[in-house]
């Protein structure tokens, strides 16, 4: 298993081969809650992160959620 470079937010990180969505946020430290992940310009459901497998070079954008009133 070798390793690739995932950017985020135009910030490159290294990740695991094979590695999914929610194991990246997690190993970030990133809490799920009150961000969303696009990949392109589809949001990944939160449902969804443990399925979704990451690819080399793959660009992510991390939104965070504004809550207030």
């Amino acid at each position: 298993m070798g390793n690739m470079t995932i950017l985020l937010n135009s910030k490159p990180y290294e990740a695991a081969e094979g590695t999914s969505l929610a194991a990246f946020v997690e190993s970030l430290g990133l809490q799920p809650q009150g961000i969303a992940i696009a990949i392109g310009s589809e949001v990944i459901p939160r449902e969804r992160w443990a399925e979704t497998v990451l690819s080399d070079r793959l660009e992510l954008m991390l939104i965070h959620a504004v809550s207030g009133g």
